[in-house]
C-alpha cells in the first residue's frame, strides 16, 4: 500500500512528460505550407475551377486534370466546357487548343513572375508571405494579390484567389490516387 502511495504521482508525472514531448514532436513535425502544397501536388489531381462573371452574373465553370511528370514537367487538361491542354516547363508554357487545333508557346519570360505558374515549377515560394496561417488554411500575398488556401481534408484543397480582371476564381483541387 505505501508503495502505491509513492509510485502514483510519478506514474502521473510520466503520462504529463510524454504527452508534452509528444506535442513538441507533433509541433516540429508539422510541414510548412510550402512543403504541404509541394506534397499535395506531387499527386494525381482532378479540379473545378469556377469564377464569377460579374458581367451577365453567372458563374463560369471548367474541369480538368493535372499531372506533374518525373521531369517535374507539368500537363495540365480541361475537359470541359473546351478541349485544351498546357504543358508547363522551365521553358514556358505549351497549350494545344484541340478544338480550334491550334498550338501557341509562351515563354516563361512572359509569364510576368505568375505565382502560380512559378510555385508550380519550382515548388516554393516566399514563405514570409503568408499570414493567417492555422495549418489547414492559410493566405499568400503575392504581387498585392492574396491566394487563399484551405485544406478542406486530405484529398482536398481550395484556392481562392481575384484575378488581374478583379474576377473571383475558385479551384477546387482532388486527389485521384485515393489515399
Amino acid at each position: 500500500m505505501v508503495q502505491e502511495k509513492f509510485w502514483y504521482p510519478k506514474e502521473i508525472d510520466l503520462k504529463y512528460t510524454f504527452f508534452n514531448l509528444l506535442l513538441i514532436f507533433n509541433l516540429c513535425a508539422t510541414a510548412s505550407p510550402s512543403e504541404e502544397l509541394n506534397s499535395f501536388f506531387n499527386n494525381e489531381l482532378t479540379f473545378i475551377h469556377t469564377s464569377f462573371n460579374k458581367f451577365d452574373k453567372t458563374y463560369d465553370r471548367s474541369e480538368g486534370s493535372f499531372v506533374r511528370n518525373d521531369d517535374n514537367s507539368v500537363r495540365i487538361d480541361i475537359n470541359y466546357p473546351f478541349r485544351e491542354i498546357y504543358f508547363l516547363n522551365d521553358d514556358g508554357i505549351e497549350t494545344h487548343d484541340l478544338e480550334f487545333n491550334q498550338v501557341k508557346f509562351i515563354p516563361i519570360e512572359q509569364t510576368n513572375n505568375n505565382f502560380f505558374v512559378n510555385f508550380i515549377l519550382k515548388g516554393y515560394f516566399d514563405e514570409s508571405n503568408i499570414i493567417e496561417n492555422d495549418f489547414k488554411t492559410f493566405t499568400i500575398i503575392d504581387n498585392n494579390k492574396k491566394f487563399y488556401f484551405e485544406f478542406i481534408d486530405q484529398m482536398t484543397l481550395q484556392v481562392k484567389y481575384k484575378d488581374n480582371m478583379d474576377i473571383d476564381n475558385l479551384i477546387k483541387f482532388l486527389r485521384t490516387d485515393g489515399s
